[in-house]
């Protein structure tokens, strides 16, 4: 990775969780001004590189390997202002191709939100079977790219069924286990072969 490719990386993983530069330093635990412009060079002109310990950093808290991050290079996470792909809940298994592990939504209906990114996308539930918790005509906003994790509300794609909204619990050689989101206790267990993707919900209209 070259320097400008790494602040470009650095900056990409601040915007795809809705921080800036400085944001991004403090979910990490480190000085506000660690990643700011005035930082990245030298008082001799020179190029001034970020630490391996500051990435080290922002990837465990920002739950991502390294070659995650390095992916970012190649990724236009510029704000369009049409907004971001937006399907129904009922409509998302027949319009979910996918290639590469990724979720295919060029060609999806937009619809208005601060954050543009070509990571996320939309969900209108236009179904009664997640209330109270969330609302028939409510909208969810899931992304392509963050690792799942323990407590994660996520969208599950299934082969040849319809999409599950649940709690990420834990993962087997085999099985992933999943929790109800309206009661986590009740968990179920899906053979990894029978899913096709798992992305994380990171924003709900309430």
């Amino acid at each position: 990775m070259e320097y400008e490719q790494v602040w470009d990386a650095v900056d990409k993983l601040a915007k795809l969780h809705g921080l800036s530069p400085s944001g991004l330093a403090k979910k990490a635990g480190l000085d506000a001004t660690t990643f700011n412009k005035s930082k990245r060079m030298r008082h001799d002109g020179k190029k001034r590189w970020p630490s391996l310990d500051s990435i080290n950093k922002i990837l465990e808290a920002c739950n991502i390997s390294f070659e995650q991050f390095y992916q970012l290079i190649d990724e236009d996470l510029t704000p369009k202002p049409n907004g971001i792909p937006f399907v129904t809940y009922s409509d998302l298994s027949t319009h979910a191709s996918i290639k590469t592990s990724k979720l295919l939504t060029e060609k999806w209906d937009k619809v208005q939100f601060p954050d543009s990114s070509v990571n996320l996308y939309a969900i209108n539930l236009d179904t009664a079977d997640f209330e109270p918790l969330y609302r028939k005509g409510s909208t969810l906003v899931a992304t392509k790219d963050l690792e799942v994790r323990k407590g994660d509300r996520v969208i599950v794609l299934l082969h040849n069924k319809n999409p599950l909204i649940k709690e990420f619990k834990h993962r087997t050689t085999s099985t992933i286990v999943f929790g109800d989101i309206l009661n986590p206790s009740q968990e179920t267990q899906v053979k990894i072969n029978d899913i096709r993707l798992i992305n994380r919900i990171v924003w709900a209209e309430q």
